[in-house]
């Protein structure tokens, strides 16, 4: 029983994945700490802040509470800037390399048993014909 977790375990796609998912953890918590220290205070100046008494990205719903978009459009270039770095540097290059091994690891397409039968008979009336 062991013997097949240990198996399991160390098979190339688990171990594929386990590291995929403590970088794409590292990465995002990465992209989360640039877009609260630069981004979400450039959305926020352009919604004209948290302070201000005209919020442009803040929509009161009463009783003090607001809909704050500032947020919601943080969140939204988070993800954006998450899903080109995931194309761009692991989709990408996985389908060129892909693309390059199905290139080089083609083969020529195999004749037909009637062109092979045809080539053969092409073969024999040309050595008929030499002798």
């Amino acid at each position: 029983m062991l013997k097949g977790f240990r198996d399991f375990l160390l098979r190339g796609n688990v171990i594929d994945l386990a590291v995929a998912v403590v970088i794409g953890a590292a990465f995002t918590a990465l992209v989360t700490k640039f877009s609260d220290a630069i981004i979400q205070p450039l959305i926020n100046r352009i919604g004209t802040g948290p302070n201000s008494d005209h919020p442009a990205l803040k929509v009161s719903i009463g009783g003090g509470q607001y809909l704050d978009f500032n947020v919601l459009v943080t969140a939204t270039i988070n993800f954006v800037l998450i899903a080109a770095v995931v194309y761009f540097l692991v989709v990408l290059p996985y389908n060129t390399i892909k693309e390059r091994l199905a290139k080089s690891g083609e083969e020529p397409a195999a004749q037909t048993e009637a062109e092979l039968l045809v080539e053969i008979r092409d073969l024999l009336a040309e050595q008929k014909k030499a002798s």
